[in-house]
């Protein structure tokens, strides 16, 4: 059977343009874009990688905020059939270099202010990846400017036949051996993604203004702005949060929809918001983790706004997520938790160490499994861990959690260490194995501890080699690692408690310092 080939993200990047040509879309500090715009300066970028040799089925990298720009250059890669992967541009040019290998990146988009970054990552590779920034004008290392990209290269539609079972884009996680992970989705997942994203989000139509807070590397950025651009709504971008410059563009540009986690909606004191009109407000979300009852209250006093609680992740994307809405509490009486399945989304909860139909009844914790029309096809480059994860059309998520006698989603925790900081994702292996390489460090253990502020903050438990201080460590892991990376914290051991195997007891670390952040340092 000949594949559906209007299921691909070229077709509906054609839709949203031509008939949303005349509608602005997408606004930042700088720029305003219409459909006609922003389809006339992707096909300028898709005719530069084309004739650079680029095309279907390569990888395209793609470094920087969110601008009008970089939405343009990033449809314009989709446009030719291209993977894109986004990158963190706080990263260090090692972690750049490592996704380049793995993803086999032929090109590279990136931010002026991101290029020394990707000289130094390809610096020695034989077969460096072309190089193309987001400026005006010719920079040194770079083959060309977007802006001399739209002066040389004609705005006509590539040739390109991407089909929905094509690679469309990689979302990069990163994993417990500290390398890029790859999520990688086919243009059928990316485009049934959008057409099942209202289902969680709400209403979603052409009256939409989604203020797009998430940096461009995390799987938020494409779950959201891109589909509530296909359903007709329009983007208000903005670099680097602040209170203040919150409120300001939500009452400038009458934003509608907005996603701060938790830790930026404590940022939000009524003494700043009480200064500006927030009533165009009409959706809240949060993933990532739940808001507080505090929490809740502030955002209502804002506008009359529901208010969403997101569960999805980049393997799962929105058709295989849950959520939970004001409703459930208003009429229900259901307090805050990750709620029920979207249309089309099943979800189980099995035992963490059996197989997929070792199911626990309600009220008993386990594993959480996803099950949706937009599962990620498996791990790039990684047939063991796609085939351990992705089981029976079920995705282990390593999520633990229960569900009440309602039938309600309520997620406890990580079977894994990963470590959700401010909304952030960090896995706390890829930080031990950045400090464990420290001459003055024997053993290390990270883990997340309960942070008022952030949700988590990142804690670093030593054992050291006399002399070692906290400055050293400091020092090293800014030296390695992204600054949200960093540990907050550092406690000094003489030694890490162990199981009865042997192995590291994390869960008992995790016990153990659990209350109020001890002094810095020191042993409590």
């Amino acid at each position: 059977m000949a594949e559906d080939d209007t299921c691909t993200v070229r077709h509906a990047i054609d839709l949203l343009c031509r008939w949303n040509a005349e509608v602005e879309l997408i606004t930042d500090d700088r720029d305003r874009y219409t459909g006609e715009r922003l389809n006339r300066e992707a096909r300028s970028i898709a005719q530069a990688l084309q004739q650079a040799g680029i095309g279907r089925g390569n990888a395209v990298a793609f470094i920087g905020p969110s601008t009008c720009r970089f939405y343009a250059a990033f449809f314009g890669a989709q446009k030719l059939g291209c993977v894109t992967c986004n990158i963190n541009a706080r990263e260090t040019a090692g972690f750049v270099r490592s996704t380049f290998d793995s993803i086999g990146a032929r090109a590279v988009i990136c931010a002026d202010a991101s290029l020394a970054t990707v000289t130094a990552a390809i610096a020695g590779m034989p077969d460096p990846p072309l190089v193309i920034t987001l400026g005006n004008h010719a920079l040194p290392d770079a083959a060309f400017s977007y802006g001399e990209a739209l002066t040389r290269y004609p705005a006509v539609e590539p040739e390109a036949e991407p089909k929905p079972s094509d690679p469309a884009i990689i979302i990069l996680s990163s994993g417990s051996t500290g390398t890029p992970k790859g999520i990688v989705h086919s243009n059928g997942n990316f485009v049934h993604w959008m057409r099942a994203a209202p289902a969680l989000f709400g209403h979603v139509s052409r009256s939409t203004r989604l203020l797009v807070l998430v940096g461009t590397s995390f799987a938020a950025w494409p779950f959201s702005s891109i589909p509530v651009l296909y359903a007709g709504g329009s983007l208000v971008l903005m670099e680097g949060f602040t209170p203040e410059s919150f409120c300001e563009l939500i009452e400038k540009e009458k934003a509608t929809m907005a996603g701060p986690v938790p830790t930026m909606i404590r940022m939000l004191e009524p003494a700043i918001t009480d200064r500006f009109d927030l009533s165009s407000l009409r959706m809240m979300l949060c993933a990532g983790e739940p808001p507080s009852a505090t929490d809740i209250e502030r955002i209502r006093s804002w506008a009359d706004t529901d208010i969403r609680c997101l569960y999805l992740a980049s393997e799962s994307a929105p058709g295989a997520a849950t959520y939970w809405e004001m409703r459930d509490q208003e009429v229900l009486g259901k307090s805050v938790c990750a709620g029920r399945p979207v249309p089309g989304a099943d979800l189980r909860i099995v035992d963490p160490d059996g197989g997929i139909d070792d199911l626990r009844p309600a009220g008993e914790a386990g594993e959480i499994l996803l099950r949706g029309p937009t599962l990620a096809t498996g791990y790039l480059n990684n047939a063991e861990l796609t085939a351990r994860r992705f089981v029976g059309g079920w995705w282990r998520s390593g999520d633990l959690g229960h569900l009440d006698a309602d039938g309600f989603l309520h997620v406890a925790g990580r079977t894994d260490n990963t470590i959700n900081s401010g909304g952030i994702k960090v896995q706390g292996e890829e930080v031990e194995i950045c400090l464990i390489a420290h001459p003055g460090v024997s053993q290390v253990a990270v883990i997340g501890i309960p942070d008022p502020k952030w949700g988590q903050r990142i804690e670093a438990h030593v054992v050291a080699v006399s002399g070692t201080t906290e400055a050293d460590l400091r020092d090293h892991c800014r030296q390695h690692l992204a600054g949200f990376k960093q540990p907050k914290t550092y406690v000094f051991h003489e030694q890490l408690p162990v199981g009865t195997t042997g192995k590291l007891d994390r869960p008992a670390l995790r016990r153990r310092h659990a209350g109020p952040a001890p002094r810095q340092g020191a042993e409590p």
